[in-house]
């Protein structure tokens, strides 16, 4: 009897995954504003007057971090959404659309061995979790929170090609990014979440990196032609991407502009080649952050796949995004483009982190305002 009502529970299962087929995604003409974790915790007026001024901009997106050690920091039998349904709410009143990022491990959810080798906690929470069920689990339960309302994207992960955010440990010890631990991770959330929604799924955005390192990561092109391999297209819209290019503008033709190789260079760094080769030439690529910092500490004039400068002039930052959003209009089968990000306010002020905003700290607009506004204008046209 068991093995019949197994039988008849994976049956079930596959009929409800043919059921639910993953959406179209959203238009390329889209833009968004990549605000991380920084709306959570803000105060109702400036939550308010924050989402009005990126409305007001010409957004129709933001990508917020529903991160798993905020939601569930204690266990896995207790949720936390209070932060995330203001957020929720608020970005409905001022129609935009939500792209949810579903990322980072609660201490109780860690593999024990990378625990202890983290530097300290922020570094543990990218930590693989120990079980993939669980994330699976938390990913179902945001999907099914948010199925009627305005989250129409969800992301599985961030920058889980380097091992500053993502951290599989190996057998000698040392820490590996490992995208076929990933594979298995995104698979079980996205298959979870596929029983509650339709909504556009894609995989975690992946980080420039040229010269890869193992103790740093892998280069974009040879994490995505492994990750590839362990996917199920089925459940997938597409793929994340960070096509930052800083100090250069996007279009300039060298194999270390992450936007250039979007789809083209040489086949060996083409994104848009690997995943044709792997069977995903229809899945749409979304660019989940993307712009420049015009803060920092390290300059270099002339930047290398391997060396460059931390920031940019406030007139290159402008020129970098003004290219980007109209050049991503340029290219095939692509999802929004979301800018990192709003405000340096709202940014923390660690190296060049604290420099990505179109405003300044102080609430002045840098010229990269008028020409994210100037260009989302002329999409309207």
């Amino acid at each position: 009897m068991k093995r019949v009502i197994y039988f008849l529970s994976c049956l079930i299962f596959v009929f409800s995954l043919a059921r639910v087929e993953p959406t179209n995604a959203e238009s390329g003409r889209e833009l968004g504003i990549a605000t991380s974790a920084s709306l959570i915790g803000v105060s109702t007026d400036d939550l308010d007057t924050r989402l009005s001024n990126i409305k007001s901009l010409g957004a129709t997106w933001i990508r917020v971090d529903f991160s798993w050690y905020f939601i569930q920091p204690n266990n896995p039998n207790s949720y936390n959404w209070t932060q995330h349904d203001r957020i929720v709410r608020a970005a409905e009143k001022y129609d935009l659309k939500v792209l949810g990022l579903l990322s980072y491990t609660p201490k109780w959810a860690r593999e024990p061995r990378c625990n202890a080798l983290a530097k300290n906690e922020i570094a543990a929470r990218k930590c693989a979790p120990k079980n993939i069920d669980e994330f699976g689990r938390f990913a179902a339960a945001a999907a099914y929170r948010y199925k009627n309302k305005n989250v129409r994207g969800w992301e599985i992960w961030n920058e889980q090609n380097l091992t500053a955010y993502w951290k599989t440990v190996q057998s000698d010890g040392t820490l590996f990014v490992d995208p076929k631990a990933y594979a298995r991770l995104a698979n079980m959330a996205a298959t979870q979440m596929r029983y509650h929604t339709n909504v556009a799924i894609v995989t975690g955005g992946l980080a420039p990196l040229f010269e890869p390192q193992p103790q740093i990561g892998m280069r974009q092109s040879d994490y995505l032609k492994q990750v590839l391999r362990y996917l199920n297209p089925d459940i997938f819209d597409g793929i994340g991407i960070h096509p930052y290019t800083w100090p250069i503008l996007p279009d300039r033709a060298v194999e270390y502009n992450a936007f250039y190789t979007i789809d083209n260079s040489e086949p060996e760094y083409n994104l848009r080649t690997i995943m044709t080769q792997a069977g995903w030439g229809n899945k749409q690529i979304w660019g989940t952050e993307f712009g420049a910092s015009t803060k920092g500490v390290r300059s270099d004039s002339h930047p290398t796949a391997d060396n460059r400068p931390d920031h940019v002039s406030e007139y290159t930052q402008a020129l970098i995004v003004e290219q980007g959003i109209e050049g991503w209009q340029d290219k095939s089968n692509v999802g929004p483009l979301f800018i990192h990000s709003d405000s340096d306010r709202w940014l923390r002020g660690q190296k060049n982190e604290g420099g990505f905003g179109l405003e300044r700290s102080d609430g002045t607009k840098k010229p990269a305002y008028d020409a994210f506004k100037s260009a989302a204008e002329r999409l309207e046209e």
